[in-house]
């Protein structure tokens, strides 16, 4: 009511006056600190009324006064346009059609071949005020101004204007991107070639701010880009976003800085290189920097925009609790919409409210009917405003949402509810059009088989030909290459259709095209622990490939696979230490070395890094980015010396590491070897028996026993980690091997192996890596290695490459640590001992052994053999922490031992506790412990234990195990020397460990009585508290140990 009476106690010449007043000032200084107060203080004369004056009195005046007088006031109605545009205050509306209508006037005068110079520049600003013009219709408006623009370059040429032409550029591309007529992916491609060519002029060095939106508008167009492969766009965008922060900081131009950061949130959101969980963790800081600035009281409109794309990051979040990140999500939302009504936003509000309904479709927490029904409810007012005339590319979008929640709908009819799903998939394709919406075409596709792959009504195998066709269909989008995660997850689905249905050949192959998606993604990880999650988020594949192929009658592909499965990151690190160029001298091998092992040390540091934080993470809605800056400058560093230096056109450190074929694998035996290939499935547990002769044999077990064997092992575990100091888990040790191997059917698979065997090579899986397998009965009076020489290795790849390594021939050099923390005393006597039987031995002893006196020869020397007599540890947590301690119980980690480079070592003897054990819950079975450093280290052979052993026991063991080895009357490798050792203890009586004590305490202590003496009172001390005849038959004072590699 007061803005009326205003209105209507003003007359024309109220206008006319404040019109003149107002040209005058310009005339004087167009400078907005002198015209903005003015206009503040009469705002009640920017109107309708304002408009027919300013046209009224402008045509009668210019057609009276002298050309010259024309061009001046038309150059004063000019920069009151540019001004009234850019005013903030009052009705913003009506300042773009006074704008707009100054510079149509300023046009009568300043026309194209009077002025062009001036026509161009009024033309450029039409176009802009047009651009953002509030009334009429917006995609004529966009259209107008394109046409403006258009206009402007035929003045405004690179060459004469390069200033004048980059800023029409500029405005021509964000028109384009915005252009609602004409198709989308047509309208993108102009728009990303028009900031292209505005950046040749506005570059970082001349005009750093225009430069810098412009990189963000680019990053913009990229990220939304139809063309082109997605995820190079994707790339570009976030390339583009990073540049425009250059300029954009947080102290210098903090709102332009928060939409920076916001748009890289976005990109990061959906990008498809990378490792999927660690780009949320990205996007979601990113969107939390931006709130720095955006702020609910400061920018309200902003602010809610990144609380809504906040829930979005939340409900895609892979790590942390998936049931806390969907009510994070959920909070997001329903946060912005305090800011997005339905009558200020409706865009908005209703992208909100489809955002709500696919939280709420996924949501955990809650009831799930409940959360289906909101879901369905929220995507239906999303469609209030998204209609398929005023919105296509939403609506659609939103059809497809509501055909996941039908299809997975538990209230209504199930078939009701598919029929419904099938019928918004349909909708949502009148829009995503393969031509059109290649990535929408493709994620419609895959919900339609979904709805089909279950649907009730119809011919059953009519739809599932059709489910079959549109998981096909999807999959010419979603390919390994360019959308390896969309395609694995695409191919994933198709492989269980088709395993369901018994179409064992027809699984395989798109389990195959799924698997090469896994690798791919694999690549595109920073870090191996990444790596790790990336395949173990897929092992379910893997199981059911196997399983097929097995079906199908083909084990020699069901083992290719399974070494695609296991070990791979310490597959490729040691095949990129391995690889050299051919042709340069070894300074710029030695020089490659170390810049290669610079790398691996940083990829192992940010591993140990994310798994320390994810266990100390307290808050699982808090996002973890690692700071990959170091690595990527190794890289660089590797790259460009590579490129600098080697000449080598066949060589290349980022080449795909092949996995290994089935006729590599049976190169690993011979007449007498055999290899015993283990694998666990979700469902069972398989064993291969691979012989020289090529023939695979093949045992499998039921699911009860898997099951079995699942409740024993957990119940193994349980005893060992009880607080009574494992005694009960000690005294039950070797009934638990028997229920072990009977559960195993040990003697099935034994009877598999053919009679000329005399070596088995065991490769397990997971659990049974850490059991003594070795140790199992297979009757009442024969253990497995009474029948076999036996060694272990991690994966069939992995003892290739230790194989394919140059080892010396040379067994003289030791060098040994000795009783570091001063509390195993029978590490003296076996260190003493031991090291009797090498030519050049050097020893570290006690106090001396600190941390800063054995790294360096570690990592300079050049041993044969090292041996550690101390204390060690698994660190079930984090295995990279597991470590043998020095003295002052400083621990050596497997994160430092994969620094070292041991070129000259044939064998690693871990004489600690715990040192053979690995990571069970790697589901990928990467082999994560002590021998997989030393074996990456350098050493082919690694001798390691499974549980906390016993310092005399382990001492006596080590002793025998020295001399059997280093007998030069015969030649035995590490593993027969072993076995024999363990034989030998475990028949050793009391009368004759007695003797042999006493016999090497004298030999070692002849000038030494007092320790002697104290030596044989702790031996026989030990015969007190074990009477039995054999004192060592239990597994636990023998089994401990095994060898690990060649």
């Amino acid at each position: 009511m007061n803005e009326q009476r205003a209105q209507a106690s003003l007359n024309p010449q109220d206008y006319l006056n404040f019109l003149m007043k107002t040209l005058q000032k310009i005339s004087e200084n167009s400078n907005p600190q002198v015209i903005y107060p003015f206009w503040a203080q009469n705002l009640d004369k920017f109107d309708e009324n304002l408009i027919e004056v300013l046209d009224e009195w402008a045509r009668q005046t210019l057609i009276q006064v002298a050309p010259q007088q024309a061009n001046s006031i038309v150059t004063d109605i000019f920069y009151f346009s540019n001004l009234i545009a850019q005013f903030p205050h009052g009705n913003i509306t009506t300042h773009k059609e006074i704008a707009i209508t100054g510079y149509e006037i300023a046009l009568t005068i300043f026309t194209f071949d009077a002025f062009p110079q001036a026509w161009a520049r009024t033309q450029t600003n039409l176009g802009t005020a047009y651009r953002n013009r509030i009334r009429g219709d917006k995609a004529e408006n966009l259209e107008q101004a394109i046409s403006c623009y258009t206009k402007a370059l035929k003045v405004s040429t690179f060459e004469a204007f390069p200033q004048d032409w980059a800023t029409t550029q500029y405005n021509l591309a964000l028109a384009y991107y915005y252009r609602i007529r004409g198709e989308k992916a047509d309208n993108l491609e102009i728009a990303i070639t028009a900031y292209e060519k505005a950046l040749k002029v506005l570059t970082f060095d001349a005009f750093p701010q225009e430069w810098a939106v412009t990189q963000n508008n680019l990053g913009e167009a990229y990220r939304n880009r139809i063309r082109g492969d997605k995820a190079e766009n994707l790339e570009k965008a976030i390339d583009a976003y990073k540049e425009a922060l250059n300029v954009r900081t947080f102290d210098a131009f903090p709102q332009d800085w928060a939409m920076t950061q916001n748009n890289l949130a976005a990109a990061y959101s959906n990008r498809i290189r990378g490792e999927k969980a660690d780009n949320l963790e990205k996007a979601i800081t990113a969107y939390q920097e931006a709130l720095k600035v955006r702020t609910f009281d400061a920018f309200p409109e902003d602010w809610a925009m990144t609380q809504r794309n906040l829930g979005e990051a939340y409900r895609n979040r892979i790590r942390g609790d998936k049931a806390c990140n969907l009510e994070r999500a959920i909070a997001y939302c329903q946060e912005a919409l305090k800011v997005y009504t339905f009558d200020a936003f409706r865009q908005d509000w209703a992208m909100t409210q489809r955002n709500l309904g696919e939280a709420y479709r996924n949501r955990i927490r809650g009831d799930k009917a409940c959360n289906l029904e909101r879901a369905i409810v929220y995507c239906q007012e999303a469609l209030k405003v998204y209609t398929f005339d005023a919105f296509p590319q939403q609506w659609a979008m939103t059809q497809n949402n509501l055909s996941i929640a039908y299809s997975k709908r538990i209230r209504g009819e199930k078939a009701d509810n598919l029929e419904i799903a099938i019928a918004y998939c349909q909708e949502a394709l009148k829009v995503y059009t393969f031509d059109a919406f290649r990535q929408q075409w493709a994620m419609t596709q895959n919900n339609l088989a979904i709805a089909y792959r279950y649907r009730i009504r119809g011919e059953k195998a009519d739809n599932l030909e059709i489910a079959i066709k549109s998981y096909h269909n999807a999959l010419q989008i979603y390919t390994k290459d360019s959308d390896p995660f969309n395609c694995l997850q695409t191919a994933q689905n198709l492989g269980i259709l088709h395993y369901d249905q018994k179409q064992w050949q027809q699984a395989t192959e798109v389990y195959n095209i799924a698997i090469e998606a896994v690798e791919n993604a694999r690549l595109e990880a920073l870090n191996p622990q990444d790596r790790q999650e990336v395949l173990s988020n897929a092992i379910g594949v893997f199981h059911r490939i196997v399983q097929a192929h097995l079906n199908l009658n083909q084990p020699e592909k069901a083992l290719e696979y399974i070494e695609r499965s296991k070990g791979r990151n310490l597959v490729e690190l040691i095949t990129q230490k391995n690889l050299h160029p051919q042709g340069v001298s070894q300074e710029i091998i030695t020089q490659l070395n170390e810049l290669k092992q610079r790398v691996v040390n940083e990829q192992i540091r940010l591993q140990h890094q994310s798994i320390n934080q994810k266990l100390m993470q307290s808050d699982n809605l808090t996002p973890y980015v690692q700071d990959h800056s170091y690595l990527k400058e190794y890289q660089q560093d590797l790259d460009n010396f590579i490129a600098r230096e080697i000449k080598d056109p066949l060589f290349s450190l980022t080449q795909k590491v092949e996995p290994i074929p089935f006729t590599e694998i049976q190169e690993l035996t011979d007449a007498e070897t055999c290899l015993l290939q283990w694998y666990i499935t979700g469902e069972k547990i398989i064993a291969f028996v691979v012989s020289a002769d090529g023939e695979i044999k093949v045992w499998q077990s039921s699911e009860d026993d898997k099951n079995q064997f699942l409740d024993t092992f957990n119940n193994y575990r349980r005893l060992y980690y009880s607080e009574n100091g494992k005694q009960e888990w000690k005294n039950q040790l070797s009934n638990l091997l028997q229920t072990f191997a009977d559960i195993l059917h040990i003697n099935d698979i034994l009877a598999l192996i053919p009679d000329t065997c005399q070596r088995l090579i065991i490769i397990p899986h997971v659990y049974l890596h850490i059991l003594p397998i070795h140790a199992f009965p297979i009757n009442k009076n024969q253990i497995l290695q009474d029948k076999y020489d036996v060694q272990y290795a991690p994966s069939c790849q992995i003892l290739q490459k230790i194989s394919q390594t140059s080892h010396h021939s040379d067994f003289n050099k030791l060098f040994a640590i000795q009783n570091p923390t001063k509390d195993l005393s029978y590490t003296d006597l076996e260190v003493n001992i031991l090291s009797t039987f090498f030519t050049e031995p050097q020893v570290i002893a006690q106090d001396n052994a600190t941390k800063n006196a054995v790294l360096p020869h570690l990592k300079s020397s050049d041993n044969h053999c090292y041996h550690f007599s101390c204390h060690g540890g698994f660190n079930p947590a984090n295995p990279l922490e597991s470590a043998l301690f020095l003295a002052n119980k400083e621990p050596l980690t497997l994160g430092e031992i994969f620094e070292l480079r041991l070129n000259k070592c044939r064998l690693i003897t871990l004489s600690a506790c715990e040192t053979g054990m690995i990571d069970i819950n790697s589901i990928s079975d990467e082999y994560i412990g002590l021998p997989s450093g030393f074996l990456f280290a350098g050493s082919p052979s690694v001798v390691s234990s499974l549980w906390t052993v016993n310092d005399l026991s382990t001492s006596f063991l080590m002793m025998k195990f020295y001399e059997i080895l280093l007998d030069k009357t015969q030649q035995i490798s590490v593993p027969v020397a072993l076995k024999m050792a363990q034989n030998w203890l475990k028949n050793l009586t009391s009368e004759q460990f007695i003797l042999e004590a006493d016999s090497m305490i004298d030999k070692l202590c002849h000038d030494k009585p007092r320790t002697a003496k104290s030596y044989k009172e702790s031996a026989r001390q030990f015969l007190v508290q074990n009477p039995e005849e054999y004192p060592f038959k239990n597994p636990f004072y023998w089994a401990a140990f095994i060898a690990s590699g060649q």
